[in-house]
């Protein structure tokens, strides 16, 4: 491991780079799927879609089911979702190093 990837994962321990990874994605059957960092572990979710039906006297909404599709917690899966999605983050050392694994055209 070099130096450059222990920063990034005490970085990324520290919750210097929690937030949503890229933008959402909503799929033909109404579902939304994001990848996000908590805590420094990353994760992707989906939350099924939302409805609404009537009781009796008005609409009542709900909102579907959140589930967590995939988690990176060891150090290299960690690495391995800096390497693949880092382009997307807003933080310049993980753009770079993201930057050396982006597959050659």
């Amino acid at each position: 491991m070099t130096n450059e990837e222990k920063n990034l994962l005490e970085k990324l321990a520290s919750g210097a780079l929690d937030g949503i990874v890229g933008d959402d994605v909503t799929t033909p059957s109404g579902s939304t799927v994001w990848k996000a960092i908590k805590d420094g572990l990353p994760a992707m979710f989906k939350q099924g879609p939302g409805s609404k039906f009537f009781n009796g006297k008005e609409n009542e909404r709900y909102e579907g089911v959140l589930h967590t599709l995939q988690k990176w917690v060891t150090d290299d899966e960690k690495l391995q979702f800096l390497q693949k999605f880092g382009w997307l983050m807003k933080d310049a050392d993980v753009k770079a190093y993201s930057a050396k694994f982006k597959p050659k055209k």
